[in-house]
């Protein structure tokens, strides 16, 4: 159907069954995906508190999906029955209203207000990134099993793995102690089951992926460049879109000498491969951005988002 911000409404029947949906217009969706700093929050975010009394852009539509936790604290018993690919995640399609506006990712708020601005059409966000999450995390069964290298992954072994950060690791045993039968976030194939299987056959315009800080932990290029490829093939396939541009955030400027961020220039070489061997498939540079601040989490995310709407503005013209 053409871009139209008229809302429609859509019956949907099934034998005596029926439903009725509203308010639904058509444009552009994007998959808004990744860790903390893809989902950290606009009011939290420079020029952000700003953002919260402005007038939104005609046509905006959010749909944040929010996990569990991944805190250093003890899953409790309801958390623990939440751990399931089926009710990990819970969210709906909002309007942006000022009201929720404060807790979206500032980055996908940004780069929907100005892609707005550069096609006129009605932007749709559904943002599902989570906190501390590896690339494994995010890659499909499929993929795990297909791969020797990733044997190790689909097993109670993956909270002893080399390659998994040691720092995940120590997160999830935190949660989940001794029950080692219990699913956590961080555990390969977990996200992807939770958060992307669901869309399949959604007609999603492209993905915003802004992850990596966990995953450079490990000095070895060649090990995430294949995260890299075999997460955006996982999920080409797995949402039936093999054409499914992806656009990846470089992880920006960090101060200090904390010993987990030494090899993030390696990591952002394993980017550079990844996207270099995966067609439709571009690296938004950011080295020059971020802050000398130790703290992974830069809060001026709006040069990021403005980046993110030039290139795809240049890759997808209207």
């Amino acid at each position: 159907m053409a871009a139209s911000d008229k809302p429609l409404a859509m019956s949907i029947r099934s034998g005596e069954k029926s439903l009725l949906l509203d308010d639904i217009l058509i444009g552009e969706v994007w998959l808004c995906s990744g860790q903390s700093n893809m989902d950290f929050p606009l009011q939290r975010a420079t020029g952000g508190a700003a953002e919260l009394s402005t007038e939104a852009p005609p046509g905006l539509r959010f749909f944040s999906l929010t996990g569990m936790p991944t805190n250093a604290q003890p899953f409790r018993e309801t958390d623990r029955a939440r751990m399931r690919p089926a009710t990990f995640f819970q969210g709906s399609w909002q309007v942006s209203s000022t009201k929720e506006r404060g807790a979206l990712s500032a980055i996908a708020w940004w780069f929907a207000c100005q892609r707005t601005k550069d096609t006129g059409r009605p932007i749709g966000i559904v943002e599902n990134a989570v906190g501390g999450s590896g690339t494994e995390a995010w890659l499909s069964p499929e993929i795990l099993r297909a791969r020797s290298e990733y044997a190790d992954l689909i097993t109670p072994k993956w909270l002893d793995h080399p390659q998994v950060s040691a720092w995940a690791r120590q997160r999830a045993r935190q949660q989940i102690g001794a029950l080692r039968d219990i699913s956590h976030p961080f555990q390969p194939g977990f996200l992807y089951e939770s958060g992307i299987v669901w869309w399949r056959d959604f007609p999603f315009t492209g993905v915003l992926w802004y992850q990596g800080e966990t995953n450079a932990e490990i000095n070895d290029v060649v090990w995430n460049a294949r995260l890299l490829e075999d997460l955006m093939g996982s999920w080409r396939t797995g949402l039936r879109h093999e054409k499914l541009p992806f656009f990846l955030v470089e992880l920006p400027r960090i101060g200090g000498n904390d010993p987990l961020r030494r090899f993030w220039p390696q990591y952002r070489e394993a980017q550079q491969q990844a996207v270099t061997r995966t067609p439709l498939a571009y690296r938004i540079e950011t080295k020059d951005l971020g802050w000398d601040s130790p703290d992974v989490h830069p809060p001026d995310k709006k040069p990021i988002a403005l980046r993110l709407a030039g290139e795809v503005k240049r890759q997808l013209p209207p």
